[in-house]
């Protein structure tokens, strides 16, 4: 069991056969925030969407929880379907989760799809975030879910029914989860940590995402990534634009002989 997690992570399975593919939802979402690639992938991966730790159905985190504890906790999923690899997309929180995941345990990342992310070295905005649920509590959740999109995505009726359905699920522990996990976030990596990640990368960036600036320098820091760009979508570029999303993912995957479909 990962430190800090006090019992397994809740995952939903789609797909019953193929590699699986692992999909890790940013911070204050859950696992829906996948809901059409699963739904896409399916056909080809064993698709396993998480509820990381502190969210949706998962347990609430314990005070000091770290971002290597949810990659462990991420990994002992995988490990009950394979000890082999695993493709892995990690949408801004997810993505940090991810990454960790991938330095740990590089041989087993066959693939490595990052989105809402850039190479922050500051602790700033996460540490304004937990201040922010602190003082404002739980009805932040909605209007940080609706800051991950583009202004036109804040006003579609679908977009504003997923933010609608994502905090619907809250319990007792998701606010203290919420602000640990800022703090678990505001604690940065070494540069070095970046040189760890070996794994075959695509970073695709909404381009109107604030993240759009760090992502650069990310790209420069995961050696042979790729980075590309989504026209009209934020931070949560994958929900915004599903198509040109998983587009981008199979193009890549075919690169890398990992898609047969």
């Amino acid at each position: 069991m990962a430190a800090h997690i006090p019992g397994p992570l809740y995952y939903e399975a789609l797909g019953a056969t193929g590699l699986p593919m692992l999909f890790l939802h940013s911070t204050p979402d859950d696992h829906r925030l996948w809901m059409f690639q699963t739904a896409h992938f399916s056909s080809h991966y064993r698709c396993l969407a998480v509820d990381c730790a502190g969210y949706g159905r998962s347990p609430a985190v314990q005070q000091g929880v770290t971002i290597d504890d949810h990659a462990d906790a991420c990994w002992e999923i995988i490990d009950r379907m394979t000890k082999g690899g695993a493709i892995i997309h990690g949408n801004s929180f997810g993505s940090e989760i991810a990454m960790h995941m991938a330095q740990r345990r590089p041989e087993r990342v066959a693939a490595l799809i990052l989105s809402g992310c850039g190479y922050v070295p500051s602790s700033e905005i996460f540490l304004r975030w937990a201040e922010r649920y602190r003082s404002e509590g739980l009805p932040l959740r909605h209007a940080q879910v609706l800051d991950h999109f583009a202004p036109a995505g804040k006003e579609s009726k679908l977009l504003l029914h997923y933010a609608d359905m994502v905090c619907g699920l809250n319990n007792e522990g998701t606010l203290a989860s919420i602000v640990a996990n800022n703090e678990a976030l505001a604690q940065r990596p070494d540069p070095s940590f970046y040189d760890g990640i070996t794994a075959p990368t695509i970073i695709i960036i909404g381009d109107l995402d604030r993240s759009k600036p760090a992502s650069f320098e990310l790209q420069q820091r995961i050696k042979g990534s790729e980075l590309v760009f989504i026209p009209e979508t934020g931070h949560a570029c994958n929900i915004e634009a599903p198509a040109a999303y998983d587009a981008h993912c199979i193009r890549f995957l075919k690169k890398l002989g990992l898609f047969a479909g």
